[in-house]
C-alpha cells in the first residue's frame, strides 16, 4: 500500500468518526476538495512527483486537527501527521515540507515559497466555487454551533464580502481558473450584504440552498400526491358498493317486502346507509371551486400560486407569461409559490380524509344497525 493511500484511510476513519455533525464544512468532504484542487493545481504548476506527494500528504492532513480542537487546530494537525509519517520513516527533509505547508494554512500566515502558495489557494478554492453560497452557510452554522458567534444575514454577508474582496490568489495557476468565478460570488455577496438579494440563510431562502430541504419538500409533494390518489380509490370503491346495493339487493328485497313486511325496517336502514354513504363519498372526490383567473396584483403580493391550473386556465397566454416572469424574478416568490403549493394541496387531502373517514364510519354502522334491525323486527314478526 503507498504512503498516500495509507494515510489517506488514516485520515478519514479519523475525521468520519470523530467529528460531530455540527462540523459542517470543515470535516472529510472539505479535505477531499481541498487535496483535489492541490492536484489539479501542482499539475497545473509543473511540480515533480516528489512535491506533488507532499502536497497531497499536507492536503491530508491540514484539517485533521479539528477531531481535538477548533482554534489553534493547525498546531495539532502538525503534531499528526509528524508523528504519523515519522513511524512510517518519512524523509526528514520531505517531512518538514509536509509540516509546513500545514503551518502555511493558517489565516494569518503568508506562503514563503511555492507549495505554501499552492496549499494555500487550494485550502480558499471553494470562495471560487459555484456553489460557494452552500458552503458558505455550513460555515456560518458550524460557527453558531461550534464557536457561539452569531451573526445577522447582513452582518454575515458584509463580513464576507470584505474577505472575498481583499482576497487575492497567490499562484498564477490559480488565479487563472478562479478569479472569474470569485468576481461573480463577490458580486453576488456585495448585493446580499446590501439587502438586494433574497439573503441566503434567512429562513426562506435556505430552501434554495439546502438539498435537505428541497428533497423535503419533494417527498412531502409526492407523499401528498400518492394520498390523494389513494382517497379516491378508497372513495370509488364507496361509490360501487353502495351502487352495487342499491341497483341490485334493493330491488331483490322490495319483492319479498309484500310478503314478509318486517324486511321493510332494515331495507329502509340500509338504503339510507348508502345514500349517506354514497353522498361523503362525492363529497371526497368532488373537485374544488377554481377560479381560473388571478389578478396581476395578487401575485405581485404572493397571493395566489400560477404552478396551480385552477388559478391561471381562463388567463391569455400573455398574462400568464407576465405573472409566470413576475413570480420567477425574485427568489422569494418562487419559494413561497412552492410553499402554498404544498400547503393547499395538504389542506384539500386533509378534507377528502375527513369527508372519507365520515364516509366509512357511515357505511360500518349503518350495516351493524341494518343487521341488528332485521334480527329484532324479524324476532318481533315471530
Amino acid at each position: 500500500m503507498s504512503l498516500t493511500l495509507e494515510a489517506a484511510q488514516f485520515v478519514e476513519q479519523r475525521l468520519t468518526s470523530r467529528l460531530t455533525e455540527d462540523h459542517r464544512y470543515h470535516n472529510w468532504p472539505h479535505t477531499m476538495a481541498v487535496r483535489e484542487a492541490c492536484g489539479f493545481l501542482g499539475v497545473q504548476t509543473g511540480l515533480s512527483p516528489d512535491d506533488l506527494e507532499v502536497l497531497d500528504l499536507a492536503a491530508l492532513f491540514h484539517d485533521i486537527g479539528f477531531i481535538e480542537t477548533y482554534r489553534g487546530h493547525e498546531a495539532v494537525s502538525r503534531e499528526i501527521a509528524g508523528d504519523f509519517l515519522t513511524s512510517r520513516d518519512y524523509p526528514a527533509d520531505k517531512l518538514e515540507k509536509v509540516l509546513a505547508c500545514i503551518d502555511s494554512t493558517q489565516p494569518s500566515a503568508d506562503p514563503s515559497n511555492q507549495l505554501e502558495a499552492i496549499i494555500k489557494d487550494a485550502d480558499l478554492s471553494n470562495l471560487a466555487r459555484t456553489d460557494y453560497l452552500s458552503s458558505l452557510n455550513n460555515l456560518r452554522m458550524e460557527w453558531e454551533l461550534l464557536c457561539n458567534e452569531f451573526y445577522s444575514d447582513r452582518e454575515w454577508f458584509k463580513l464576507n464580502y470584505k474577505f472575498l474582496k481583499a482576497h487575492q490568489y497567490y499562484t498564477d495557476a490559480a488565479k487563472s481558473s478562479y478569479d472569474e468565478q470569485l468576481k461573480i460570488n463577490q458580486k453576488v455577496l456585495k448585493k446580499m450584504s446590501k439587502g438586494e438579494q433574497q439573503k441566503e440563510s434567512g429562513d426562506v431562502s435556505r430552501l434554495a440552498s439546502s438539498k435537505s430541504a428541497q428533497m423535503m419538500f419533494k417527498t412531502s409533494l409526492r407523499n401528498h400526491l400518492d394520498l390523494s390518489n389513494l382517497a379516491d380509490n378508497k372513495a370509488n370503491i364507496m361509490l360501487s358498493i353502495n351502487a352495487l346495493i342499491i341497483t341490485i339487493a334493493m330491488p331483490l328485497a322490495v319483492s319479498y317486502i309484500k310478503a314478509q313486511p318486517y324486511l321493510l325496517y332494515p331495507a329502509v336502514c340500509l338504503l339510507a346507509t348508502c345514500l349517506c354513504s354514497m353522498i361523503f363519498a362525492t363529497l371526497a372526490t368532488r373537485p374544488i371551486r377554481m377560479s381560473g383567473y388571478t389578478e396581476l396584483e395578487n401575485i405581485k403580493a404572493g397571493r395566489s400560486n400560477l404552478f396551480f391550473f385552477g388559478n391561471f386556465y381562463k388567463m391569455s397566454y400573455n398574462e400568464y407569461q407576465t405573472g409566470m416572469q413576475h413570480v420567477l424574478e425574485q427568489e422569494e416568490r418562487l419559494e413561497d409559490s412552492v410553499m402554498r403549493d404544498l400547503y393547499f394541496l395538504g389542506r384539500s387531502l386533509g378534507m377528502k380524509y375527513s369527508q372519507l373517514r365520515i364516509c366509512y364510519n357511515v357505511f360500518m354502522s349503518g350495516v351493524i344497525l341494518s343487521v341488528l334491525v332485521f334480527g329484532i323486527a324479524y324476532l318481533l314478526y315471530d
